[in-house]
Formats: C-alpha cells, sequence, structure tokens
C-alpha cells in the first residue's frame, strides 16, 4: 500500500488544514477589556493626581521655613487619591483574573491589565514599605 492507494479523505497526512476551522473567531473578554481600561485610567489619574498635587504645594514653605497652612491640603489630597485609585488598582486585578479564567475568550487584555495593575500595586506597596522603613530609622 503506498500512499496514492488512499483517496483523499482516507489519507494518514492530513492535508492542508484550515486554522479558522480548528480555532474559532474567539471574542475579546469583557472584563479583560475593563483590567485593560482600569490600569490606563489609574496611570492617567496617578499622572494628574501628582500634578494637581505638586501645583496645590508650590508655596510649601513660608518665609520663616515652616510649613504652611496650605500645603497640607496638597498632601490630604495626594494622599486621598492614591489610596482611592490604588483600590482601582485592586478592582483591575480582579477583573483581570475573571477575565483570563473565562473560557472561550481571548484572554490578552485580561493578561495585560493584570499585569500594569499588579506593577502598580507592588510599586505602591513598595513606597509605603519605604516610608514605613525611613520613619523607623528616625
Amino acid at each position: 500500500m503506498d500512499n496514492n492507494s488512499f483517496s483523499k479523505s482516507d489519507s494518514p497526512i492530513p492535508s492542508t488544514v484550515n486554522l479558522h476551522e480548528i480555532k474559532p473567531n474567539l471574542k475579546h473578554s469583557g472584563p479583560g477589556i475593563a483590567s485593560f481600561v482600569i490600569s490606563l485610567v489609574s496611570l492617567l489619574g496617578y499622572l494628574v493626581s501628582f500634578v494637581i498635587a505638586a501645583t496645590m504645594a508650590t508655596s510649601i514653605l513660608n518665609e520663616f521655613g515652616e510649613l504652611s497652612n496650605d500645603s497640607s491640603q496638597a498632601f490630604m489630597f495626594l494622599g486621598v487619591a492614591v489610596l482611592g485609585l490604588a483600590a482601582l488598582n485592586v478592582i483591575g486585578v480582579v477583573t483581570g483574573i475573571i477575565g483570563i479564567s473565562l473560557r472561550n475568550r481571548r484572554k490578552v487584555f485580561g493578561v495585560i491589565g493584570t499585569i500594569i495593575n499588579a506593577i502598580i500595586i507592588l510599586i505602591f506597596m513598595l513606597l509605603i514599605a519605604t516610608v514605613l522603613v525611613n520613619i523607623g530609622a528616625q
């Protein structure tokens, strides 16, 4: 028996395979897209909040070298904004994990959103740890 004795359908070697027949056209996962959008919004939020806090705190020291009362508003705004955006990043990680775990959906946006949100949370935790270590060293 040689390969010529088989018909096209009985051939042990598959003919050209159309990849669209094997892998259907999958949709992107909704939670994955949401996680990616949350990561972009939080990055933009961090940038805007630092710029606003910097403009509010342009005159932190008064003429006597003491902190002015207006600078406390800038620090309070920055603290509340960073905590709110960190909570948004946690929500982004959760929705990214949900987007990754969905079956029959593309996982690209879920993976990217989860990675960006997790990196931001990691940087936030390292910043807090650095501040706490510096306070403890004094």
